[in-house]
């Protein structure tokens, strides 16, 4: 009976043993301290719509932190987010420190580090800004033509960006158009001369140009081009036996315009032997305008004598 509870005594003081042990094994785990990186997301999307970043921004911030097993291990199981604080939105570079308190980590833990500690990046205010856009030409038309117009649609072109990028910028050239030895009306696009950091942020980059050409008209002067009579039987006398002609037309036509394919006459038909004042007829072959006659009265004697 004695061996009995003597043996029941030692089972019960080892239960007792264990049971200690394990009360302070898990004890000892729970609350053991231990040190763990944490990874918190940044959140950039309480940024006013009118201001932009426009540097490159890290997406998260790595914090040491330091309590007891059971409250630091499970914090890595949690989405931890990091609202950045566009409370008072500067522009230019902003150097915004890290706010541990923030963070918002349970009690019983302790922040040892974050890294970083602080973010730098910038931030520039939107701006919607027409600029006009100037046609940039060389060389000239073939020499029997004239620019009558040209025509760039669009004429504006609409930039929304940042607002330091267009700081000095008022008009935006396109890529050279040469006119040389053109001799027709014709039509292209043309590429913007564009600084490659507004690229993004303009409305196109090819405009289209319209170039109306006009052949030239030009004017030219004959002088001393004969008078003669026509349609009477009588001796007559012209003065002055000259006249003074200036035409005006295409450059083309006037070069194979000659003198001697000019006829200027003084219809003397039905008229008698006498002295009478006369215009001229002038008798012109192409397309071309008679613009001045000097003089533009004769003197005409009809003489009895045939």
């Amino acid at each position: 009976m004695i061996k009995k509870r003597s043996t029941y005594g030692t089972w019960m003081l080892l239960t007792a043993f264990i049971l200690i042990g394990i009360c302070i094994y898990y004890y000892k785990h729970r609350y053991q301290p231990i040190t763990k990186d944490i990874l918190i997301k940044l959140d950039w999307s309480q940024k006013p719509d009118d201001l932009k970043l426009v540097s490159k921004v890290i997406d998260n911030l790595t914090v040491s932190v330091k309590g007891h097993k059971y409250i630091v291990e499970p914090l890595d199981e949690q989405e931890r987010i990091y609202p950045i604080d566009f409370s008072k939105p500067q522009t230019g570079t902003v150097f915004m420190a890290i706010d541990p308190l923030r963070l918002k980590f349970p009690d019983g833990v302790e922040i040892e580090k974050i890294n970083p500690k602080a973010l730098t990046f910038r931030m520039e205010r939107i701006v919607e800004k027409d600029i006009p856009v100037r046609l940039s030409v060389s060389g000239t038309p073939a020499e029997t033509c004239v620019l009558s117009e040209i025509y760039l649609k669009p004429g504006v072109i609409v930039y929304t960006g940042p607002e330091y990028l267009i700081k000095d910028l008022h008009e935006i050239y396109t890529r050279s158009l040469s006119l040389n030895g053109v001799y027709e009306s014709f039509s292209k696009e043309l590429p913007l001369e564009i600084d490659e950091s507004i690229i993004p942020y303009v409305s196109m980059r090819i405009v289209r140009v319209d170039v109306t050409l006009n052949e030239k008209i030009e004017t030219q002067e004959y002088k001393n081009i004969s008078v003669r009579g026509k349609n009477t039987p009588y001796r007559y006398k012209i003065r002055p036996s000259t006249v003074d002609l200036t035409f005006e037309g295409k450059l083309q036509a006037l070069k194979q315009l000659k003198s001697e394919s000019i006829s200027v006459y003084v219809d003397l038909k039905s008229l008698k032997p006498g002295v009478y004042a006369r215009r001229v007829k002038i008798e012109v072959p192409g397309n071309v305008s008679l613009t001045d006659v000097r003089p533009e009265v004769f003197t005409v004697t009809l003489f009895k004598s045939r």
